[in-house]
């Protein structure tokens, strides 16, 4: 059965279109009323609704901020990596098409665990050990 995919605030309403269209169960943070909210209300409110949902988002510091929170509540985050300035792609893109080739491993998550997803694919979550660099083209 396929897991709920809640497209955080920070990442285009298009991935949550897109994801739907071809088949998944997605909705945006927005769509289910929590607009706005700070991440800790954010991630509880998620775990009521929800507690088996798969968080995606482009926040890489959030792992590190909540993992208290995230801990508690077992509950699982995807992290689209930011941009790598070496690629073609723009911001959204980048995000859009990580998001896109990786929905399905980002339902197969286990409970409460936290991954970042690039290109090349998903990777257990770690703190950055330096800053990315960050580019808007």
């Amino acid at each position: 059965m396929a897991r709920l995919l809640v497209i955080d605030e920070d990442l285009s309403k298009r991935i949550r279109t897109e994801l739907n269209r071809r088949g998944r169960t997605a909705r945006a943070v927005r769509e289910l009323g929590y607009g706005g909210f700070k991440d800790p209300d954010l991630l509880a409110r998620l775990h009521e609704l929800d507690p088996e949902c798969v968080l995606v988002t482009s926040d890489d510091d959030m792992p590190a901020t909540h993992a208290q929170d995230l801990a508690r509540l077992h509950l699982t985050v995807a992290v689209i990596a930011p941009r790598n300035p070496e690629s073609v792609l723009d911001v959204n893109q980048w995000e859009h098409e990580i998001a896109q080739r990786w929905a399905h491993k980002m339902e197969e998550q286990p409970r409460g665990s936290v991954r970042r997803y690039t290109l090349a694919g998903p990777r257990q979550w770690t703190p950055r050990r330096r800053p990315p660099v960050l580019s808007k083209p």
